[in-house]
């Protein structure tokens, strides 16, 4: 990752934000020209402690920039990343790529248009258990998906949906090569305006079954899925990095089962740094291929549907 340096800038610098400015102030073939967020108080505090520039205007740094991570509420994700394509950059957005169907498909074709390259923030696709486990094909019979946080003041300008689940619908849109049949969905809010939990599941049409939880009002954090096969059944454990592997071997001679256990080697390294290093990387290769804002796309309208699914069970 040597040679030419990416003239990049952050949007936002709240808490996944600083993540990201952390993050690329690493990264060799990044130079970071500078921060900008509406609160003001503190892109300047984190412009003073890694002395980069603070922009009091987006324009500004739009024009400075040749790429930029988009790190604000979602509801702003259109109209900030339309910008920065009008502005001629490439764009990281986090998930979800926005909080509607219609205002993603809108991103995209916007990225066609400028012919610039746009990845999502589904960082989850590059969680090391996850890609230690997508190393080897797969026909999954059933999956189940368990996606639990604490207690906590952040992105509740939107449903549990959108700001969970979706890690887990993305995934399984990686894993399960069918189109989905039918969708059942259950859900409630207690603690904000929104769905703050939500039991979901997708059938596929070749027969797979998924069955998803997510909820923001647990006591732990969770984040696994099982994945049951002909004879094999795997435990993608998210958020400790441990894939475990469980078979089932028929013994002729015997004329009984073998169980075996494994521990599949699951590789260190941080997940948002990685993904941030690819999205760098497909800049300088001039990688425009489109696969990773498409699945963002799919990902988001499955989430819009559960999520009218639920709300109309809740306002019948």
């Amino acid at each position: 990752m040597e040679g030419k340096k990416i003239k990049y800038g952050i949007i936002g610098v709240g808490y996944l934000g600083n993540f990201h400015l952390k993050h690329l102030l690493t990264i060799n073939n990044v130079e970071v020209v500078g921060i900008y967020d509406s609160d003001v108080t503190r892109s300047k505090q984190l412009s003073k402690q890694y002395n980069i520039k603070n922009y009091n205007s987006l324009d500004e740094l739009l024009m400075a920039t040749e790429a930029v991570s988009i790190v604000t509420p979602t509801v702003s994700h259109l109209d900030i990343a339309l910008k920065a394509l009008n502005h001629n950059c490439h764009i990281f957005i986090e998930k979800p790529i926005a909080d509607n169907l219609e205002s993603g498909n809108q991103i995209l074709n916007k990225v066609k248009e400028r012919k610039k390259i746009a990845h999502v923030g589904h960082i989850e696709r590059f969680n090391p258990a996850f890609q230690a486990f997508i190393q080897n094909q797969h026909n999954p019979l059933f999956l189940e998906c368990h996606r639990l946080t604490k207690f906590n003041n952040r992105s509740m300008d939107i449903s549990v949906v959108l700001d969970l689940m979706i890690h887990d619908i993305d995934l399984v849109l990686h894993v399960v090569d069918s189109p989905i049949k039918e969708i059942i969905a259950d859900g409630i809010s207690i603690i904000s305006d929104s769905i703050d939990l939500a039991n979901t599941k997708l059938i596929f049409k070749n027969g797979c079954v998924v069955n998803l939880t997510a909820s923001r009002i647990s006591n732990k954090d969770m984040r696994k899925i099982r994945v049951f096969e002909n004879q094999c059944y795997s435990n993608i454990d998210l958020l400790n990095k441990k894939l475990t592997k469980h078979y089932a071997d028929y013994d002729n001679v015997n004329n009984k089962f073998k169980f075996k256990h494994e521990d599949v080697k699951v590789n260190e390294y941080d997940a948002l740094k990685k993904e941030l290093m690819h999205f760098c990387e497909t800049i300088i290769n001039q990688n425009d291929d489109l696969k990773n804002i498409i699945n963002s796309v799919n990902a988001l309208e499955i989430s819009e549907k559960i999520n009218n699914i639920i709300s109309a069970k809740i306002n019948s």
